[in-house]
């Protein structure tokens, strides 16, 4: 096997390879229209690259039959579709970036929370299948994106480690999954802003300023930062949920961390305020549910825990678990103690920019022991 074939391209591809945004906001906005809900160009923005179940779990709110949600999500799939058909064209560079990356050896494989008709349809319209060795599909995945589930997946099948691949995005959520899985990333500017993607390792405004050269020389690091930076020191805020207070499981959750060797700094028992926890999920302000989550939040006392080890924010994530307790793998705090998507025990921070920004939310300076 020569040393290209050792390495992969995971590309996403609503954004990346075809702007396909406005057809998906077309076909949500006439398939929830069917069933007497307003779906704005606002809530679109606030969803968009999220799982279809994520979307009308939003939409909807956790009241509806597993019949109704895959009657939703058939007919908005079926909208889009029918909508783009006549529509599809790849992004500038796509097409000559593909082609160049399989001449060169790479491996190559598309990961897309969308359904396999979809990509069946985009990747024949363009005839781009044949460059990818794998297709990762939403049939082939529990976790949407900021989960690196589907990306992990993809270099597995590949054959490929992680720190050998490099994933083309556009999106915010996609970006961290890349990261968050090991990953290197190019980001594209198609759908975001720069500032926002600021954690990928190269952001470009366009796939036509990137040829095999650059992808060699994103996926080529210093061994030495690499190896330090994979054993770093780090935070991470955690945050006991209601559910499980009133439960009375704050002791056997602590516990789980602190069998990981996570080092308690900081921990405080409070009951959140309405101001406080618009600050802590600012994120998802003027989303569907961001009232409900609002009000969740501060129905009981927390407890806000400040851990501290080698990677402590994966170690921490992993620990927890998926998001949705049904799909956390068994053994995770999710799995054994979650009810449900938002009855589910615990928070984790995501990354070490958003947990600084947590911590700091919630502790002082003076607060936070370490030593």
């Amino acid at each position: 096997m020569t040393d290209n074939q050792t390495r992969a391209v995971l590309w996403d591809m609503d954004g990346v390879i075809v702007d396909s945004g406005l057809y998906h906001m077309k076909s949500w906005q006439e398939t929830f229209h069917q069933t007497g809900i307003t779906f704005t160009d606002d809530n679109f923005k606030h969803v968009f690259g999220m799982r279809n179940d994520e979307i009308i779990r939003a939409m909807l709110g956790k009241d509806f039959t597993q019949e109704k949600f895959e009657a939703i999500a058939q007919a908005k799939e079926v909208a889009f579709r029918r909508l783009i058909k006549d529509n599809v064209k790849a992004l500038p560079g796509v097409l000559k970036l593909l082609a160049d990356i399989n001449e060169a050896g790479f491996q190559q494989a598309l990961v897309s929370s969308t359904p396999m008709e979809n990509i069946d349809l985009i990747t024949g319209t363009l005839g781009i299948k044949h460059h990818f060795q794998h297709i990762i599909s939403g049939y082939d995945v529990t976790e949407g994106k900021p989960s690196p589930q589907g990306y992990l997946l993809a270099a597995r099948r590949l054959g490929v480690s992680p720190e050998n691949c490099v994933v083309i995005e556009d999106a915010v959520a996609g970006v961290r999954a890349a990261k968050s899985g090991g990953m290197k990333c190019i980001a594209v500017t198609n759908t975001h802003s720069a500032e926002s993607l600021a954690e990928a390792d190269l952001i470009v405004s366009s796939l036509e300023a990137v040829n095999v050269g650059v992808v060699k020389q994103v996926l080529t690091v210093n061994k030495a930062q690499e190896e330090r930076s994979s054993n770093r020191m780090e935070r991470s805020l955690v945050l006991i949920k209601p559910d499980a207070t009133k439960r009375n499981l704050a002791g056997a959750i602590i516990n789980r961390f602190e069998q990981r060797g996570l080092k308690i700094v900081g921990m405080k028992l409070l009951h959140m305020d309405k101001a406080l926890a618009k600050r802590h999920y600012a994120v998802h302000e003027g989303k569907p549910f961001f009232n409900a989550l609002v009000d969740y939040i501060t129905s009981a006392p927390i407890v806000a825990i400040v851990f501290e080890g080698q990677n402590a924010i994966g170690l921490i994530r992993k620990t927890m678990g998926a998001t949705d307790p049904a799909k956390a793998e068994k053994g995770t705090i999710r799995a054994d103690f979650g009810v449900d998507i938002q009855n589910n025990a615990v928070h984790g921070s995501d990354s070490p920019e958003n947990a600084v920004k947590e911590i700091a939310l919630f502790f002082g300076k003076n607060e936070i022991c370490s030593g």
